[in-house]
């Protein structure tokens, strides 16, 4: 029969096991060859900052607050939780509808129950330019500052257990992260816009590249390891029928170095308010090739919208004795310009967002 201290020991040392695969597997992220991607949203759609720095501006409302929080594998893992918050502001020239828009976010990633964490910081600059009423161009650049950290608080390693278990006051013997640097990196993204002459239609095609100056991210000072370019591309198709129905079609395909993923799906908006668009309510479906399948539903409450998705497995990690769960929640708050103000234009390029009034440049 086994003792409760023989069996206490067992568990201990199971837990330590375990602990030393997950820190030799964030060993391995950082600091060998082993392909990886950014944190990636399933509403990529309510998350323009993070797909093309050219979709910037493209929000109603002469500026405008968004935000996403995602939480993955929160029931079967070692959870992945990613909070997002970005701004936008942007003008119109008074002679015509070119826009210069400039943008800001901050996105925190954290994993191993928060004690490995990245913060990104972005600001970027936007100008759009009208090449007729019905055809749009805008190129957008950013800039993105990046720190991560390994919080050794929250961890526990071989030297520190004792007979009454892991004693955290005790030396780790690891000091390999700790000089972990942060980093900069650049993007840039093209977008070609047509809005038909009712405005009814909108149709966005856009290019965009991340990490193009491939920055070093190695935490021993090795040279070679450092961030493959990240490719973007998304189309956005938007629809408004006779009856105010509103339809969205959205798709997104990313690829980094040897990874890659694809996400294609679509929401439909109906008016709770007898036509108005003050009250909408949305409800639709994306697929993540290879991954997941993620409904989502919507609502649009005057100046603010919120949205929650929830990912059904369709990989292989599906088929192990827990299902892993993703919940993510959105929201858009924008501003339109006090109506008292005097016009100085009337725009009513892309997405049928722009038509307030803009501070002139």
């Amino acid at each position: 029969m086994l003792t409760p201290f023989y069996t206490l020991s067992c568990i201990r040392k199971s837990e330590l096991f375990f602990r030393k695969i997950f820190f030799c597997f964030v060993f391995i992220f950082l600091n060998d060859d082993i392909q990886g991607q950014d944190p990636h949203f399933s509403q990529f759609f309510m998350a323009p900052h993070y797909i093309n720095p050219a979709l910037i501006g493209t929000q109603f409302g002469d500026w405008c607050i968004m935000g996403n929080m995602r939480q993955q594998w929160g029931n079967a893992y070692t959870p992945f939780n990613t909070q997002s918050l970005a701004a936008e502001f942007k003008f119109f020239n008074s002679k015509n509808n070119n826009m210069l828009a400039i943008g800001t976010s901050f996105m925190s990633d954290q994993t191993m129950n928060g004690s490995f964490r990245s913060n990104y910081i972005t600001a970027a600059l936007v100008y759009s330019l009208e090449l007729n009423h019905n055809h749009f161009f805008a190129a957008g650049f950013q800039l993105l500052h990046a720190n991560r950290r390994l919080d050794y608080s929250k961890l526990s390693f071989g030297q520190q257990f004792t007979s009454r278990g892991f004693d955290l006051a005790l030396p780790s013997g690891e000091a390999a992260f700790l000089s972990v640097l942060p980093y900069y990196s650049l993007g840039a993204g093209l977008l070609y816009t047509y809005g038909s002459n009712d405005n009814s239609t909108v149709i966005d095609v856009g290019l965009a590249a991340y990490d193009i100056n491939q920055p070093n991210i190695s935490a021993q000072g090795d040279k070679y390891n450092y961030l493959n370019i990240r490719y973007a591309g998304n189309i956005n198709v938007q629809y408004e029928s006779s009856d105010a129905v509103l339809f969205n079609f959205h798709s997104v395909y990313h690829r980094q170095a040897t990874q890659n993923y694809f996400a294609i799906g679509g929401s439909v908006g109906y008016s709770l308010s007898e036509g108005k668009k003050d009250k909408i309510a949305f409800l639709g479906a994306w697929i993540r090739e290879g991954d997941a399948v993620y409904p989502y539903t919507g609502l649009k409450f005057g100046n603010v919208q919120f949205g929650l998705s929830y990912d059904i497995v369709t990989s292989k990690q599906n088929n192990y004795p827990v299902n892993p769960q993703a919940f993510e929640l959105s929201f858009i708050y924008t501003h339109v310009v006090n109506s008292n103000r005097k016009i100085s234009k009337y725009v009513e390029c892309p997405y049928k967002r722009r038509m307030v009034v803009f501070p002139e440049f």
